[in-house]
């Protein structure tokens, strides 16, 4: 659609010709997407991790912006790593460099996710911050900032869905002048759903542990495994029944949440349980 928002030059600098520089769509709303939720999340930090952990707000709202820096450099490299890998076809026959050219596209959200989640785990080991309670505060902001960062997708003309003559859309980059499902879009209006109602839910589910992060993983995993049967016409399978590897990460992500979410209630119920003497 419009993978470049605008350029600048070509401009000389000591004689020497530079440019045209080039600004990308997709960059600029993954780094409002990252910026935004961490900022919003560090305000929740401030305001809710700081009493457990004994330490002033506003040290606490730094500090999560020192985690936000792994975090971000962690995302983008196992986004990357997971789309390559994927499609690690593209990359043969010479084109191994294409991998580092992140603002082309190619970054898979689930990749990202565990990067991120990687680089959080060992952060909060090194500064005993309380894992569960981390976890689930951030968990709606993961929402948030995958919703933003399908505009990207949308602009920049990659994650579209299948050929579709009455729904579609046609998106130039591609170059096969058909029209497309806009799946982007629909990822879009369910993630900021989710991101509401999760938001929403938290003033209850706060009170139990890993139980916000774990409704994230059911909710998104459902979301993301119907929205894959319209992503593209896929020829191979992953793990024998799944279209494609991130409908197969998004079954085992639901699959997961729910094992989560009868650990959680079998506890509760134990601990509420009344003892017989």
């Amino acid at each position: 659609m419009y993978p470049v928002l605008f350029s600048i030059g070509p401009f000389l600098v000591f004689g020497q010709s530079w440019g045209p520089l080039h600004f990308y769509s997709y960059g600029l709303c993954l780094a409002v997407a990252l910026g935004l939720s961490i900022t919003l999340f560090a305000k929740d930090a401030g305001k809710y991790i700081a009493p457990k952990i004994k330490i002033a707000p506003d040290v606490c709202f730094q500090k999560t912006f020192d985690l936000g820096m792994w975090v971000i450099i962690c995302s983008i490299v196992g986004a990357r790593l997971f789309y390559v890998l994927e499609n690690h076809q593209e990359f043969e026959n010479g084109h191994w460099l294409d991998a580092f050219k992140l603002w082309q596209g190619g970054l898979v959200f689930f990749g990202g996710l565990f990067g991120a989640a990687l680089a959080g785990y060992f952060w909060l080991k090194s500064e005993k911050w309380p894992m569960a309670y981390f976890y689930d505060l951030v968990a709606p902001y993961i929402l948030l900032g995958h919703a933003i960062g399908r505009i990207g997708c949308f602009l920049n003309g990659c994650c579209y869905g299948i050929e579709d003559h009455a729904h579609g859309i046609i998106f130039p980059g591609i170059g096969d002048n058909i029209p497309h499902l806009p799946t982007q879009l629909w990822e879009l209006y369910g993630d900021l759903g989710l991101f509401f109602s999760l938001l929403y839910a938290r003033r209850w589910t706060l009170k139990y542990p890993w139980l916000t992060f774990s409704l994230y993983g059911f909710t998104y995993g459902i979301l993301r495994y119907v929205i894959e049967f319209w992503r593209r016409d896929w020829d191979k399978r992953y793990l024998v029944i799944f279209n494609s590897a991130s409908q197969a990460v998004s079954g085992i992500m639901v699959l997961l949440a729910l094992t989560a979410m009868f650990w959680i209630w079998e506890n509760n119920r134990k601990i509420k349980a009344p003892r017989h003497r």
